[in-house]
């Protein structure tokens, strides 16, 4: 009997002083006195992040295969072994938070969001590209709701958050102090040149990232986001637009009604297509790049052309929505910047009075 009371008690004591390691789906707290879970395994079964919980992605190619759900409040922190995390056959994310308890993505070494993670006090700090991207890689029906990204774009196209397939919905989040400087000049921090049917890109803030947003031409875009601080509106982006990948052409509605930045455009035979339309906001302005036209096979393929504030210019053009090409006062627009817009059942190119800078 005696023994077995001074067994029980040992254990007790044991229990106190070595409390076991959490776990949650796949990852272990390596620290037996925080709610910190590293992840080192791929998601292979339907699995919850909790809320109260910091994660430590530490597996290089970690992909998500099956559908991981993750609570307001959960922060997940990229570490130099695990950079990416990407969506894999059978895969969804599900991340909600709130406005008051959004989910973090963030560096490792991000001390403000989760506390000293890595255990250096302030002997590093965080910094653009930091860790990788999340990748949807072609897989549909993920959500990021209330959801932050900070410090990410070290991936191919510096790129932290890659919007590509169907039904994908990114509303209310920030994308702060990330890369998105894509040599090619045309990637953004939350990159939807890949998006494909139903995608939604709405009340989000971007502010001191290089390229803020790319789209495909299947994605509408409102007046919704924001392209600045919200808290200081002089710090903005450094190429301070919407990058369009106009690669298909416009067979369908299309409407654009962003006008804090502008969009610019990047191809040489942009075409509106029979059935199709972009429907204008007051106010939009429409950048172009070196070579670039628009071709109208439509008798009213661009909506509101001429409407209050609507102008179509070069992507030099300062004057109109700021610095979009980043570059200060280096460049100034001037004539034959672009070469215009292209009316194909006329065949000749338009001479609106809102065009600026173009070849005719």
């Amino acid at each position: 009997m005696k023994f077995f009371i001074k067994t029980l008690i040992a254990l007790i004591i044991s229990a106190m002083i070595f409390p076991s390691c959490e776990e949650n789906g796949n990852g272990e707290n390596p620290d037996n006195n925080s709610n910190t879970v590293e992840v080192t395994d791929d998601i292979t079964e339907v699995t919850t992040w909790s809320g109260d919980s910091i994660y430590v992605i530490k597996i290089y190619d970690f992909y998500v295969n099956n559908t991981l759900s993750i609570q307001p409040g959960a922060i997940i922190k990229f570490h130099p072994d695990g950079p990416d995390m990407t969506i894999g056959s059978g895969g969804t994310i599900i991340a909600k938070g709130t406005s008051d308890n959004p989910v973090i993505f963030t560096s490792w070494r991000d001390d403000e969001h989760g506390g000293d993670t890595n255990g250096d006090e302030d002997i590093t700090s965080p910094a653009s590209k930091d860790w990788g991207r999340i990748g949807t890689n072609g897989n549909n029906g993920s959500e990021f709701e209330y959801c932050e990204f900070y410090y990410g774009g070290e991936s191919s196209y510096n790129s932290t958050l890659e919007v590509y397939g169907s039904n994908i919905k990114v509303n209310n989040c920030i994308f702060a102090h990330n890369d998105g400087g894509d040599p090619t000049g045309w990637y953004g921090v939350l990159d939807a040149t890949n998006a494909e049917s139903n995608c939604e890109i709405k009340n989000n803030v971007f502010y001191d990232n290089i390229r803020p947003l790319s789209v495909s031409l299947t994605v509408q875009i409102d007046d919704s986001n924001l392209f600045s601080n919200p808290d200081d509106h002089s710090e903005g982006n450094q190429y301070n637009g919407i990058f369009v990948e106009s690669m298909n052409d416009v067979a369908h509605a299309l409407s654009w009604t962003e006008t804090e930045v502008a969009f610019v455009i990047d191809d040489n035979d942009w075409w509106i297509r029979e059935g199709g339309s972009l429907t204008l906001a007051d106010n939009v302005c429409l950048k172009f790049r070196s070579d670039s036209e628009i071709v109208l096979n439509e008798t009213n393929a661009i909506i509101n052309y001429n409407g209050p504030g609507v102008v179509f210019t070069s992507y030099k053009d300062d004057s109109r929505k700021g610095d979009t090409n980043g570059d200060g006062d280096i460049t100034s627009p001037g004539d034959n910047d672009w070469n215009g817009i292209y009316d194909n059942l006329t065949s000749t190119y338009k001479n609106w009075s809102n065009i600026y800078y173009d070849s005719h």
